[in-house]
């Protein structure tokens, strides 16, 4: 199983201006309201495939809102092509991969193909499916058959 490198909070300093704007932590009576630095990402920038790695990861990661629904299937789309062909080949949409609904071994197979496409950080979530099928054959003392 390969091991991804963790995202770190401030990702962002390594990123080109473009990807967004640092927002510094306020101080005094404001504290409350930004105590601490945020990273707006510029979802443009990010969006239009000339970003580097480093900005998309960050943008993904460390921005203080949430990430747009639209921009997971377009940095898939922009930044992961190998990932994006698997999905193409196998008629899977970047939903149902997304929400799981499709082959175990094919979900973890894209997402490792993505994590390593967007430079070996962890943006997307990786099952070890031969571990997991060990766990509950160790769990249940066989493998679980349904009728």
């Amino acid at each position: 199983m390969t091991t991804f490198k963790p995202v770190p909070r401030d990702l962002y300093r390594n990123a080109e201006r473009e990807a967004g704007e640092v927002l510094p932590a306020l101080t005094g009576r404001l504290k409350r309201y930004r105590p601490v630095e945020e990273f707006e990402p510029n979802w443009a920038h990010v969006l239009s495939g000339t970003a580097s790695v480093v900005a998309v990861v960050a943008a993904l990661h460390c921005g203080h809102l949430d990430v747009p629904e639209r921009a997971w299937p377009e940095v898939l789309r922009l930044y992961c092509p190998t990932a994006w062909r698997l999905l193409s080949q196998a008629e899977v949409s970047f939903e149902k991969w997304n929400l799981g609904q499709c082959d175990a071994v094919l979900c973890a197979t894209v997402a490792a193909v993505a994590n390593t496409e967007l430079g070996g950080y962890a943006v997307f979530a990786v099952m070890d499916v031969p571990a997991a099928v060990a766990q509950v054959v160790a769990t249940l003392g066989t493998f679980p058959t349904f009728t």
